[in-house]
């Protein structure tokens, strides 16, 4: 709705997504990142380094003590949640030599996590009627600028929810989206994701209808020529994400377009 969750100072802070001050929610030994919202906005999924490495942990999304939910020892990043709010989504490795290479889910409430048959993949978002679209190789665009080779991010489409996978495609020669993507958000019926293809990471969506996507070429919807689109988020009506330390939201419904989120950070730092 209208709130925010955002990292800064490697902590949780929550802002109103129209600006204003900022609230700080946690003050841990150890960094943070990956802040996600339930469905209903009760809790916030985060990943925390208390004890080095990156596990999931979840509290109240108002504030309040924080729950560790994994004891993996290996990397475990939120991606989000069950479309029901009751298992937290998570990318890890613990069973794999990989750096995130499947999801799992794990309940609110903890115990073991389960592993989600969609193959390799590190985001996931759901759809309509059940349907799923996930990335692959999937990395922050601006830690590794421009790059085209072999670990090139690519988007999968289950449309329908029946397990039937398909590579998210456009009417660019071979039908590949054009340089590196990452983060596919599906909102109504677009898809929507970051890419590099012209040279700086931007947002752009999809038709999420494979058979019209396959006679489109991706839209872009910001214009940034300094610096990246990051952190891509959405409540399923509006897109948050993060340009050049600083904050903005997109109402794809909005002929206006993103608009920044004056945020007022009283910190002693």
């Amino acid at each position: 709705n209208d709130r925010v969750a955002f990292v800064c100072e490697d902590d949780l802070w929550t802002v109103d997504a129209g600006g204003g001050i900022a609230r700080r929610l946690t003050s841990n030994l150890g960094e943070v990142d990956s802040p996600v919202f339930s469905p209903d906005g009760e809790w916030l999924a985060f990943t925390g380094r208390e004890e080095g490495t990156p596990e999931v942990f979840v509290m109240p999304a108002l504030g309040g003590p924080a729950r560790r939910l994994t004891y993996l020892g290996a990397d475990a990043r939120v991606a989000g949640w069950t479309p029901d709010g009751r298992e937290i989504i998570f990318a890890g490795s613990h069973t794999s030599p990989f750096i995130a290479a499947s999801l799992y889910a794990i309940s609110l409430a903890g115990g073991e996590p389960r592993l989600l048959p969609v193959g390799v993949a590190e985001s996931i978002s759901f759809g309509p009627n059940g349907g799923m679209v996930i990335g692959r190789h999937t990395s922050d665009l601006a830690a590794w600028k421009r790059y085209r080779g072999g670990r090139t991010g690519d988007i999968w489409l289950d449309a329908r929810g029946d397990g039937q996978w398909q590579r998210f495609t456009c009417a660019a020669p071979a039908g590949r989206l054009a340089g590196n993507v990452t983060l596919p958000l599906w909102l109504g019926r677009r898809i929507y994701f970051i890419s590099d293809q012209d040279g700086i990471g931007s947002l752009y969506s999809q038709p999420a209808d494979p058979a019209e996507a396959a006679h489109c070429l991706p839209q872009r919807h910001t214009v940034n020529d300094d610096f990246y689109v990051r952190h891509i988020s959405s409540d399923g009506r509006r897109i948050v994400y993060s340009a050049g330390g600083e904050l903005f939201v997109l109402d794809p419904q909005d002929p206006a377009g993103p608009q920044p989120i004056p945020i007022a950070l009283y910190s002693p730092q």
